[in-house]
């Protein structure tokens, strides 16, 4: 059984009955729906339907779509078109919720950046490594770390004002700190680039976060870097638009 037809009504309120009564109504769209359109529909608050979502359970809408495809998968089978339809929608869902006027901020910091540096290690090297060709493929030049410890040393002596741009899985707040904190000392912003929320104690005001949600490959720990590469081309088309 589907499992929205498992839930304790018993305190919803108006909305949230109104809510999951959709849900039900469209049970089987619902998993490639986006957040606004959904809103559009109730006439409601991207807010509101966040807030059901964690009042049933979930992270957010986002992790309730993931389970609905993940139940949806498991109960048909593996198919090719589930499979385009499953990332289809983590793009549309990633591609919804970007922000135009902070994604106009990072490639105004990115473009009048005296000092500018890339970090990715691991999985997280490769959208990395495809901004740093990509920059010095249209003239920006940039420097490219994908050592740890190198960016700890290096963080040191970062000059004022400089621009690093940090590619993540998990920003692990006892690997990032030092870092954050030597930046922020020298006024160096921080674009960072993660497949989960950073902690916010590791942000200054001034830094820009980006969540690039990355679904973990099913039985692995791997995550894909799907969407932090659709970042990094939006990015780059934005940029050579301006030239």
């Amino acid at each position: 059984m589907n499992l929205l037809h498992q839930i304790d009504t018993t305190d919803f309120s108006e909305n949230e009955l109104l809510i999951l009564e959709y849900f039900i109504a469209h049970e089987k769209s619902l998993p490639y729906m986006s957040l606004n359109d959904i809103c559009k529909d109730l006439f409601i608050s991207n807010a509101t339907i966040v807030r059901f979502c964690q009042k049933i359970g979930f992270n957010g809408f986002n992790e309730l779509k993931y389970s609905l495809r993940k139940a949806s998968r498991e109960s048909t089978g593996f198919s090719t078109w589930s499979v385009m339809q499953h990332h289809t929608s983590i793009l549309k869902d990633f591609i919804d919720g970007l922000d135009s006027a902070q994604l106009e901020t990072i490639c105004k910091e990115v473009t009048q950046s005296d000092s500018l540096y890339i970090y990715g290690r691991g999985l997280s090297s490769l959208p990395a490594r495809y901004l740093y060709s990509m920059f010095n493929a249209i003239d920006i030049p940039c420097i490219y770390i994908d050592w740890i410890d190198f960016l700890l040393a290096i963080s040191v002596s970062f000059p004022e004002n400089a621009t690093l741009i940090l590619f993540t899985n998990y920003g692990e707040k006892e690997i990032y700190e030092p870092i954050a904190k030597r930046c922020h000392t020298k006024n160096v912003k921080i674009i960072w680039i993660s497949s989960v929320d950073i902690d916010s104690s590791l942000l200054a005001a001034s830094d820009i976060c980006i969540t690039a949600p990355e679904l973990p490959s099913e039985n692995t720990h791997l995550r894909t870097k799907m969407t932090a590469f659709v970042f990094v081309q939006i990015i780059i088309e934005y940029i050579l638009t301006q030239k």
